[in-house]
């Protein structure tokens, strides 16, 4: 059996790696059908230097808040209910300014559990400014407004696939991020 090589890029179209003989078909992007759908947010706020955003702790890893999509509820509703259940900040001081490019990934419950295909829709949210963190120690282990400078390091410094994401999610939609922000507050 001969093993050829490929790369994939970010169209999902698999191409020759140098040196290799040539892969002739575009391979098809196949839907992910998730058995698990959350929502949650980039919660920003305007800060002296610009803007900080929120990033939660479960203990183990740091990423965005979110959680799952109640019956009957959107994915924005949920976001923003699942934002101020695990940041503390009141309903009514959040507001949904644009949607973000959902991800999708795949993990295996613990103790060599099912996988599980997860699909999270995003989405900026922004709060007053000086607005303060007050976590449910039941659903957070930590939280804090950080930069997106002070956001890469502290990613850099998770391990495994998850850190992973956030890097990739971080330095692909961090522009679209900003630019939301930007339209959205007129700065």
């Amino acid at each position: 059996m001969i093993a050829i090589e490929l790369v994939a890029n970010r169209t999902n179209v698999h191409v020759r790696a140098p040196g290799r003989p040539e892969y002739g078909a575009a391979m098809p992007r196949r839907p992910m059908r998730p058995n698990e759908i959350s929502s949650g947010g980039v919660v920003v706020r305007r800060a002296a230097h610009g803007y900080e955003v929120c990033l939660v702790s479960d203990g183990q890893h740091w990423g965005f808040p979110k959680g799952h999509i109640e019956p009957g509820e959107t994915p924005e509703a949920a976001a923003l209910r699942e934002i101020a259940e695990e940041t503390g900040i009141a309903l009514e001081s959040l507001v949904l300014r644009a949607p973000l490019p959902p991800s999708e990934y795949v993990y295996r419950r613990p103790n060599h559990g099912a996988l599980v295909f997860k699909r999270v829709h995003h989405f900026v949210v922004e709060v007053p400014e000086g607005t303060e963190l007050h976590p449910d120690p039941a659903e957070i282990a930590g939280l804090e407004f950080l930069s997106l400078r002070e956001i890469s390091a502290r990613i850099k410094q998770q391990p495994g696939a998850f850190a992973y994401w956030m890097k990739h999610y971080v330095r692909h939609h961090g522009g679209e991020i900003a630019r939301h922000i930007k339209a959205e507050t007129g700065q």
